[in-house]
């Protein structure tokens, strides 16, 4: 026991410890140094502005000139009273209520822009708690395959001891070796994903990674989720009424935009000046608008069918996650308190035999690979329970 204490001083000295920060803690960094989410909430902020926009008219048109210019004598402008300078002034105005329902749409694309947002918080969350997740359970691995080195260099010791008596073959004794080599190069495998796993959380946290308070209690869940208000369910909600809007707005573009002009002419004094005033509109008569009206309402279609598929999908999900928390809470008590309990004893029993031709080397090893295989899986069973628990953040809307 005491190797095994300074074996394990020694692992956790070597990796990233149990200790200060929590999971809401890293999700804060991300929330507050990720890129990608300041780009998004730039583009939330391009939305607001793009609704007082919608609502403008669109800007008046100034011209200017002069009309009967004759070649052979630029200068003069007294020759006829159609020679005149002018200036005019023209507005569009819409007939219909085209830009309320404009702005409805810049409306609904602030709406969607801030669900994006939201969708990839939670997106975050759900990954952090995983990788948080991750690396405490590798480190609990690490510990697992380090306890079973020691066992194994126990086991070795009393199978070189047998040999002696000629108990056993060697045969058994290079099982155990290459066994004790295995469990080396699986410890490697192991330290890298521990590290893959630490510079994918840096990555979104933009942090660096020192230590985190992460429990791997199993705990009684709330199986229950409602995401009937999940992000993105709203986005897709929100785009059906964009589309619908668009359609709305196809329909009002039927009934033209009146463009009115005012233009003054000055003229020589000898004629009276006079203005002009003038009504233009162009006609709907190639039905573009209703095509468009109609591909906008089709549009709508398609994603009522992508939010019905989508609500199923999260149910299903949702389902599964939960059906695995379950199983894998059972599983892991079972094992741990009742199979590793008995095969533990037993092993005892077999290793405290006093007399040598009564040790049964065959049963040992046989029965030390039972201990490791339900170690693994009870370890493998955690595992899934907390992956599990991680991936079921992004369906929980927070609070705030």
């Amino acid at each position: 026991m005491k190797k095994l204490n300074l074996l394990t001083a020694l692992l956790l000295s070597s990796i990233p410890l149990l200790g200060m920060d929590d999971i809401n803690s890293f999700v804060k960094k991300a929330y507050e140094k990720n890129y990608e989410l300041k780009s998004l909430q730039a583009s939330l902020d391009v939305a607001k502005q793009q609704i007082s926009v919608a609502s403008n008219l669109k800007n008046p048109t100034l011209t200017f000139g002069a009309t009967d210019i004759w070649l052979s004598d630029i200068g003069k402008r007294d020759k006829e009273p159609m020679q005149a300078y002018y200036l005019g002034l023209s507005q569009i105005f819409p007939l219909t209520n085209k830009l309320d329902t404009k702005t409805n749409i810049a409306k609904n694309d602030l709406m969607i822009s801030k669900y994006k947002l939201e969708d990839k918080k939670l997106e975050f969350k759900s990954q952090i708690t995983l990788f948080l997740y991750n690396i405490a359970l590798l480190q609990e691995r690490i510990i697992l395959y380090t306890k079973i080195e020691k066992n194994l260099k126990t086991l070795e010791d009393l199978l070189t001891e047998l040999f002696k008596y000629n108990k056993v073959s060697q045969t058994k004794i290079l099982n155990v070796q290459v066994l004790q080599n295995d469990i080396k190069i699986k410890k490697i495998e192991l330290y890298n994903l521990l590290q893959t796993q630490t510079l994918k959380l840096e990555k979104i946290t933009y942090s660096k990674y020192e230590s985190a308070n992460i429990s791997l209690d199993f705990e009684q869940k709330n199986n229950h989720i409602d995401f009937s208000n999940h992000p993105k369910l709203k986005n897709l909600k929100e785009m059906i009424k964009k589309f619908n809007n668009i359609a709305k707005l196809e329909k009002q573009k039927k009934n033209s935009d009146l463009k009115v002009s005012l233009t003054y002419f000055k003229r020589d004094s000898k004629y009276e000046d006079y203005v002009n005033l003038g009504f233009a509109m162009p006609l709907s008569v190639y039905k573009t608008e209703d095509i468009n009206s109609r591909k906008a309402k089709f549009k709508t279609i398609e994603l009522k069918n992508s939010l019905k598929d989508l609500e199923s999908n999260f149910s299903n999900k949702i389902k599964i996650l939960n059906t695995n928390i379950n199983s894998s809470q059972k599983t892991y008590k079972l094992i741990k308190n009742k199979v590793l309990p008995k095969l533990n004893e037993l092993q005892k029993t077999l290793e405290n035999y006093n007399s040598f031709s009564k040790v049964d080397s065959s049963a040992l090893i046989k029965n030390l690979n039972e201990i490791i295989k339900y170690e693994l899986k009870a370890l493998k069973e955690k595992e899934k329970y907390f992956t599990s628990v991680a991936k079921l953040q992004y369906f929980i809307k927070e609070n705030r």
